[in-house]
């Protein structure tokens, strides 16, 4: 009762009921009427060539995603946290406090994990805050379970399965359920980082080691602290205390961390792998990239990898709430993405579910914004990439940095591979506003920016060998190392970092904590005065930044 009692309190809403249980799922769940789980189909797929039916006897892992309780109640939470005015703020909660007032009720997982044993399906795991239920089954279960054709689908010269139409369930249980991710596998995350032209290395996401020289070149973390004002990097005060999880596929070699820091004279960094998954000896330059760059803005942090075992969305779902339920570090950054419509709408709305608990404890979490442009890839002009796209976690765009003889920045414009767009899913959060942030009702992206062109990349060593690539998958690690600094410097974690972005930028000292940066484009949108969307509100005067930032 206590625990209830103290986030009532946080809610400044005495008035609202905390719910404590779930509804039961009646004894005739098989012969009770169906109910739609609508949206839980890949939205890309639409202009796919249906082969036929699938394996019936492929074995597949899903994933089932049950609902929060209390939603009302918990977003006035997470407006309270990041209110300075209110008397809750930045009293973050525990994952266990989380899951007794928002998390699924036992009873919700016992219902659901009945109806698949009796389906036969085997459920193989159950998430600590219980908002994920891993289970395991043949095709044929799947479909009889989940009353729903699976097909072999074909699109653009690549093959895969995903549900002919949307899944189907007892209404009593289906009422308990975001989404089954797994029926399909016609999508999974991409790396966001791309190799300056002349490097001689392979695409990134085939994660072997390509070209490349025995000394390095392009920019260092001492240019990049330069250029952005960045706190002392060889300075192990710096992040002290803190962790920066890395969510992230494939792994890396311990070799190429140490011989990157070693190299520019930094410290090096306790590093621990989480696997999630499964365990994998792959090692991908993306990952890599994550570690070395957020370790050499970060010199005190301690890093955690959370492995996925591969690429896909289950992969990342099960990665996302990992590192939410063990509350570990105060930073979390993602390098991979893909474009929002290549996501059903359920999926979307059960990560946002594990990013909302995120914000609730505290947890600042950064996202490249893309590196196809505004088109994201598609063929729509104005396509933003996820996930950061989500409300609850900081797109962080890209931009073209010329530095000058003494190292300061020359010239900054929008970089024409940003990402930066507007989703056609999340709406606009009320924190979302300033001159120049579009006012339609929709969640716009990015939020700030860094350097993130290849023709104006970093260095990077793998697999023994030095390269150059670019891509905001640079901006997101360097700006969770940044806010890592901030949380030692001040003694407590930020949490919801875009908020307070917004906050500070529509404050006076905006012209001292950005780099205001007005030209270029990313296609179908060019940067300008103050908020635009391949930048956000610009690049950051580090120091200052974390500073003024509350």
């Amino acid at each position: 009762m206590h625990m209830h009692r103290r986030i009532r309190r946080l809610l400044g809403l005495t008035g609202i009921a905390v719910l404590a249980g779930a509804v039961a799922l009646p004894c005739a769940a098989q012969t009770a009427a169906l109910t739609v789980l609508a949206h839980n189909r890949p939205r890309g797929i639409a202009a796919a060539h249906y082969i036929g039916n699938h394996d019936p006897n492929a074995v597949m892992d899903v994933v089932i995603a049950l609902n929060l309780r209390n939603q009302a109640g918990l977003q006035q939470l997470l407006a309270n946290l990041q209110n300075p005015n209110n008397s809750s703020y930045h009293a973050f909660l525990t994952p266990t406090e989380f899951t007794a007032e928002f998390g699924p009720g036992q009873s919700q997982v016992q219902a659901v994990t009945q109806y698949l044993a009796s389906e036969g399906v085997r459920v193989t795991a159950v998430s600590s805050n219980r908002q994920l239920v891993h289970a395991r089954a043949s095709a044929a279960t799947l479909q009889a379970a989940f009353h729903v054709a699976i097909g072999d689908y074909s699109l653009n010269g690549r093959s895969f399965y995903a549900p002919v139409g949307y899944p189907q369930l007892p209404s009593a249980v289906a009422g308990m359920i975001t989404a089954v991710i797994g029926l399909s596998d016609f999508n999974q995350m991409q790396p966001l980082s791309v190799p300056a032209a002349g490097n001689g290395v392979v695409v990134p996401n085939k994660g072997k080691p390509g070209g490349g020289t025995t000394t390095p070149s392009g920019y260092s973390p001492q240019q990049i602290a330069t250029a952005y004002n960045w706190p002392a990097i060889a300075n192990t005060s710096d992040g002290a205390g803190q962790t920066i999880a890395i969510a992230t596929a494939y792994s890396f070699k311990s070799s190429d961390l140490t011989g990157f820091w070693n190299q520019y004279g930094l410290p090096n960094h306790t590093v621990t792998i989480v696997p999630v998954g499964g365990s994998t000896t792959r090692t991908n330059v993306e990952t890599t990239i994550d570690i070395e760059r957020s370790g050499a803005m970060a010199p005190g942090a301690t890093i955690l990898v959370y492995e996925g075992a591969n690429a896909q969305l289950t992969t990342f779902t099960d990665v996302y709430n990992t590192i939410v339920t063990a509350n570990a570090a105060s930073v979390m950054t993602t390098s991979w993405g893909t474009a929002e419509s290549n996501m059903s709408t359920t999926t979307l709305n059960a990560d946002d579910n594990i990013f909302k608990q995120a914000a609730a404890q505290g947890i600042s979490v950064f996202a490249a914004a893309g590196d196809n442009g505004s088109s994201d890839g598609t063929s729509n002009t104005d396509e933003a990439d996820y996930p950061s796209s989500d409300p609850y976690v900081a797109a962080c765009g890209g931009t073209t940095l010329n530095l000058s003889g003494s190292g300061t920045i020359a010239s900054e414009t929008a970089w024409s591979g940003s990402g930066g767009a507007e989703s056609h899913y999340f709406a606009e959060p009320s924190w979302q506003v300033g001159t120049n942030v579009p006012e339609d009702g929709y969640r716009q992206t990015s939020d700030f920016a860094l350097d993130a062109d290849p023709n104006t990349g970093y260095s990077v060593l793998y697999g023994g060998k030095w390269s150059v690539y670019g891509g905001t998958s640079f901006v997101a690690p360097q700006m969770a190392a940044l806010f890592a600094v901030r949380n030692a410097g001040a003694g407590s974690r930020l949490g919801q970092s875009n908020s307070a972005v917004y906050n500070l930028a529509n404050t006076a000292s905006y012209s001292t904590d950005f780099h205001d940066i007005t030209t270029g484009s990313n296609g179908a949108f060019s940067a300008g005065p103050y908020w635009d969307h391949p930048t956000g509100w610009g690049s950051v005067s580090a120091s200052n930044f974390i500073t003024d930032i509350k």
